[in-house]
């Protein structure tokens, strides 16, 4: 689902855009998933704890490929967080974007 920028309307905020752009990335059981592990691996090990794109794809049973583009659209949405060292990428969640997606489902 793309939002296009021309959209415009006294009802619909820059909340109401965060919030599809964040729900139209976990439409997926793959970026669930990939959400709720490094959620335990983020909340449960301390927040400085990253987890290694080659530790997503040992994980789950999907291609490098696969993964990589669940990933790219995780990061695209604000949801991942990446920090490249030498040849290896590694991810943490933003925690603060997703208390806001689960807040506005609070409605």
């Amino acid at each position: 689902m793309r939002i296009r920028a021309e959209i415009t309307s006294k009802y619909i905020n820059e909340t109401d855009r965060k919030v599809a752009v964040v729900a139209n990335a976990l439409a997926h059981p793959l970026r669930v998933a990939l959400v709720r592990y490094l959620s335990t691996k983020n909340y449960g090990r301390g927040v400085d704890n990253v987890t290694c794109n080659k530790d997503l794809v040992k994980m789950f049973d999907y291609s490098q490929s696969t993964v990589s583009q669940h990933v790219k659209i995780l990061k695209e949405a604000g949801l991942f967080i990446t920090e490249n060292k030498d040849k290896f990428t590694f991810y943490t969640l933003n925690k603060e974007l997703l208390e806001e997606f689960r807040d506005f489902l609070k409605l």
